[in-house]
């Protein structure tokens, strides 16, 4: 389990490398310490492979050298600077951790957040703090690795394989260019035999320059840029961000195996590529065996997603074959064997596996093996329903967002398939790029069906439709995507794109330019079938079905239930890929489901979620749906997840998290993070011992209970009740006594107060809380002395900046001035006033300009004897609205968990018969929004005010945004 130390020895270096690249930190804090593998992975090559194929992973501490791009490159012409090679005396002094990209510490855009900061409840993303900050704006650079060659390998061929390089990528051995490429999401192989020293050092010099640099703009449509799939949150990672490995492997090898289930005609059919690299011809036989894969892993948090397993029993011999490979030839074999249901069928209930072994021999050797794991199963389309081995399946998933480099690991990988099997559910779409290769392993290992992406994220609005070389790139992206990942059992079909349509929506071109995109997204779509016959199912999630081209319906849907937007009798399934208010609903927009609760807090935006899934699911995907998936049930269903921080009196610093308790290993798969910080997540497997796996709000709740047969509160809309009538007015005339600031008197103005300069006719008096002197109180002493039997209001207003001296002074009870600002209040409905007032009223986060209406609250005896009518919100919506989704809910959940000083923002307190209001409720803020607060309140108050129209005066109309604003029909 991890353990919690104070380890002075251990925390003192990690505090010191800390210190030096990322300022002063707190040294009280306790570290939680996970003595465990951060990442368990495995090598590419399997035991049973061993005796032909070998590896060596180059997973380790590289060096890295930054290259400026050059003050004269002028953006946005496609044509990316130069990268000169790399200087001998420009290496950085701290090593780089492969894998992980140059600028890791900004994947999720938390480098700088904090106490101190503009930002200070943005989740940290700092998950390397050995790293020096400057490496976050790298555009260009160099890395580079020494490697010798196993002297076993003297009769191998040399590959170098990496995982994933985001950027473009150029690839030199001992000073000599091996090759090249530009796709930030998928492996890619290099034959290096001819340019190693086989008994010295090699050189590895690996050139990286970003995707950005090569946007291409357009005269006519100005949000149009990238060239190529650009994918989401990870379209601004530069560097080695996936495993690298040197591979050894025979001269005459099978170089790709792509095993076919055909579960309706009994038979597995092998496309079998290999090629012969030695000067001579041979004849080789082909032939193999079919062995159960058996998964040892535990069945507990922290075992679980560690890897261990084997193969077992032989289920099936595959008959050789004879083949002639010419010297130099590669060729495709393919082998048609027949079943007799001797394989059981992979499903989500029962995963099961094999693993294929092929050899390829003659009469003198065995040249190779290659292992090949698969599961028996097929996914179709029979008419409007999928059909898996033959039966009718619905799927129920969930997607997901890259949102930071946890996601690199599979322990977390672990953690969203368990949450989704949790919630009844049994498909997953890892979001808008290819993702590791670990999702795919996992998904076929614990039966998950898998909707596989790619990285043209039309939501982005980036892409550019104009230029060839972005259809080029996008049909060679989804090629290799297929190629990575068509073995995968758990894969059920292709999505070539997600949200295309956003790029004609936004960008607004004639209807011919747009028929043209059309027509090229359906020929990409469809261009899958020539690498995999075996799907049905491709799509573009959320396009529909481009006119009747594609096989299914796909769209996303916003809020609500919209039965009438499904159409009838396409014979089609019908998919909904996203569905729900989650990353865009306002309280307004959430308050028919749940009223103010929606405004109240996280939890009640939650339960508007819930009643919302709870409708889509049980009255349009369960009657009427292939594929169903909400937004993102792991962001908005569960809460974030405070990893290693459990201080709520102060701000996460640079040491909360969750640290790495195992020493850092060279040459070993996956990732080795110094740090997860806290809010990055909203899963906890395993690392903190104080937190469960994850924390469920009401949206998964109630989707758990639509999909298992469970009750949830039905949609009922709730309306805005009717206010009481307003009493009829107590104070006609106010007198503005003392010194007063001209905006005072401004605001006074403004709100329709008539005005006295004589205060004896006055039974409503307003002083200025800032500025109002000690002479000035003493002035007004008597008149007040004179009305406290018959009564009377004073009303004390400020902008909440401060109060003065004076004025403290002069109060009969203590009342000072707190650090907690508001951009929405709450109020006790139990007092007179606070009844005539719902949430929706007080609620300032989303007007134009400065939203805090509240800069400082009030607090002491006063408030406490007092009678307080308004106090700051618990939350605040100014965190979650038009913020990015990595950041808008964590925020959120952080200021809810702060403790946080008092927040009085208006309260009365009795002066005999004399009643004083005192507020610190900025009245320089003039908005609609607060044009009708105060309107209502001086009502509320008895104050008799005119009437006047309420103007906006900042008003602007806004474009609508996608990520921000939702689905648009």
């Amino acid at each position: 389990m991890p353990v919690i130390t104070n380890n002075i020895s251990f925390k003192c270096c990690l505090l010191g490398v800390i210190f030096l690249f990322w300022g002063v930190v707190d040294l009280i804090s306790q570290t939680v310490v996970f003595p465990r593998d951060f990442s368990p992975a495995e090598g590419l090559v399997t035991i049973q492979e061993k005796p032909f194929r070998d590896e060596v992973c180059l997973n380790g501490l590289w060096e890295l050298q930054c290259v400026p791009v050059p003050s004269s490159w002028k953006s946005g012409s496609g044509v990316a600077p130069e990268l000169s090679l790399p200087q001998p005396d420009k290496w950085e002094k701290v090593k780089i951790k492969i894998p992980s990209a140059i600028n890791v510490n900004d994947w999720g855009r938390g480098s700088n957040v904090g106490n101190g900061t503009q930002r200070p409840y943005v989740p940290s993303s700092v998950y390397f703090p050995s790293y020096p900050e400057h490496w976050k704006h790298t555009r260009m650079g160099w890395l580079r690795k020494n490697f010798r060659i196993p002297v076993e390998w003297e009769q191998k061929r040399v590959l170098l394989h990496f995982e994933a390089v985001a950027g473009d990528c150029i690839v030199l051995v001992n000073g000599q260019e091996v090759g090249s490429n530009f796709d930030s999401h998928l492996p890619f192989d290099l034959d290096i035999s001819s340019y190693i020293n086989r008994d010295a050092e090699n050189e590895l010099l690996v050139g990286v320059r970003h995707t950005k640099l090569f946007d291409k703009s357009h005269p006519l449509y100005k949000k149009m840029g990238a060239t190529y799939p650009t994918g989401s949150n990870t379209d601004d990672l530069i560097g080695i961000w996936q495993d690298v490995y040197l591979l050894g492997v025979p001269e005459v090898r099978i170089t790709d195996v792509f095993v076919q289930p055909w579960v309706d005609k009994n038979e597995l059919i092998l496309e079998i590529a290999m090629t012969n690299l030695t000067p001579k011809n041979k004849k080789i036989t082909l032939g193999g065996v079919v062995k159960e894969w058996v998964n040892h892993a535990g069945k507990d948090v922290l075992t679980a997603p560690e890897i261990s397993w084997s193969l077992g029993e032989t289920v099936l011999t595959i008959p050789s074959e004879f083949v002639i490979l010419r010297a130099g030839e590669s060729k495709t074999i393919t082998v048609r064997h027949q079943v007799n249901d001797v394989l059981k069928y992979w499903t989500p209930d029962t995963p099961y596996l094999y693993t294929l072994l092929l050899n390829v021999n003659d009469k003198k050797q065995t040249y190779d093996c290659k292992a090949t794991r698969f599961g028996w199963r097929q996914f179709k389309i029979v008419g409007d329903e999928f059909q898996l081995n033959g039966k009718k399946i619905q799927c129920f998933g969930d997607i997901q967002h890259p949102f930071s480099a946890y996601i690199c690991s599979r322990r977390f990988a672990y953690a969203w398939y368990q949450m989704i099997k949790d919630f009844g559910g049994n498909a997953v779409r890892p979001h808008a790029q290819p993702w590791p290769r670990v999702y795919y392993d996992l998904a076929d290992e614990m039966g998950l069906m898998v909707l596989d992406e790619t990285a043209l994220f039309g939501s982005s609005i980036r892409l550019n439709f104009e230029e060839e070389l972005t259809w080029q790139r996008s049909h060679e992206h989804l090629k290799r995507l297929i190629l990575r990942d068509r073995n995968h059992p758990s894969v059920i079909g292709w999505s070539a794109g997600n949200e295309t349509f956003a790029i004609a929506l936004l960008n607004k071109p004639e209807k011919e330019v747009a028929a043209v995109w059309d027509d090229k997204l359906v020929d990409l779509t469809l261009s899958a079938r020539k690498s995999d016959p075996t799907r049905d199912f491709i799509t573009l999630d959320g396009d529909r079905d481009m006119e009747g081209r594609l096989p299914v319906w796909s769209k996303h849907f916003a809020h609500g239930l919209k039965l009438e937007d499904l159409p009838r009798n396409l014979n089609k399934p019908l998919i909904v890929g996203e569905s729900g208010a989650t990353y865009y609903g306002r309280p307004i927009q959430l308050y028919p489901f749940v009223g103010e609760k929606a405004f109240l807090s996280y939890e009640g935006r939650s339960e508007a979620l819930a009643i919302d899934v709870y409708q889509n699911a049980k009255q349009m995907a369960l009657p009427y749906l292939s594929y169903y998936s909400p937004s993102e049930v792991c962001w908005f269903g569960l809460e974030h997840m405070n990893l290693g921080y459990h201080h709520f009196e102060r701000l996460p610093s640079l040491t909360d998290g969750i640290f790495a308790g195992k020493p850092y290993e060279e040459g070993k798969p996956g990732y080795q993070y110094e740090r997860i910080p806290p809010y990055v997540t909203t899963f906890n497997p395993g690392l903190d011992p104080e937190l469960p796996l994850y924390k469920p709000l009401p949206m998964f709740n109630a989707l758990k209970a639509a999909l298992t047969g469970g009750t949830w509160t039905p949609y009922q809309e709730v309306k805005h009740p009717a206010k009481p009538e307003f009493p009829l007015p107590l104070y006609e005339v106010a007198c503005l006594f003392g010194t007063v600031q001209p905006e005072l008197i401004d605001f006074i103005t403004r709100a329709g107060i008539s005005l006295t300069d004589m205060p004896q006719k006055a039974n409503l008096w307003i002083i200025d809380a800032e500025v109002v002197t000690a002479e000035d109180l003493q002035k007004i002493q008597p008149i007040l002395k004179k009305w406290q039997k018959k009564g009377g209001m004073l009303l004390a207003l400020s902008s909440g900046v401060k109060q003065s001296e004076a004025f403290c002074n002069w109060l009969p009870e203590e009342v000072k001035l707190t650090d907690r600002r508001a951009s929405a209040l709450e109020t006790d409905k139990n007092t007179s006033w606070g009844s005539y007032f719902e949430l929706p009223d007080l609620y300032f986060s989303e007007m134009d300009g400065d939203r805090y209406i509240l800069k400082q609250g009030l607090a002491g005896a006063l408030v406490e004897k007092g009678n307080t009518i308004f106090r700051a919100s618990r939350t605040d919506w100014n965190l979650f609205n038009n913020v990015p989704e990595h950041w808008k809910c964590a925020q959120v959940v952080l200021y809810e968990a702060m403790e946080k000083p008092e927040g009085t923002a208006l309260v009365t307190y009795p002066l005999d018969k004399v009643n004083l209001v005192l507020s610190a409720i900025d009245y320089h803020l003039w908005t609609k929004e607060t044009d009708v607060f105060w309107r209502t309140l001086f009502k509320v108050m008895g104050i008799d005010i005119d009437k006047k129209d309420v103007q906006n005066r900042n008003a602007k109309k806004k474009e609508h945004d996608l990520l921000m604003d939702g689905p648009t029909d």
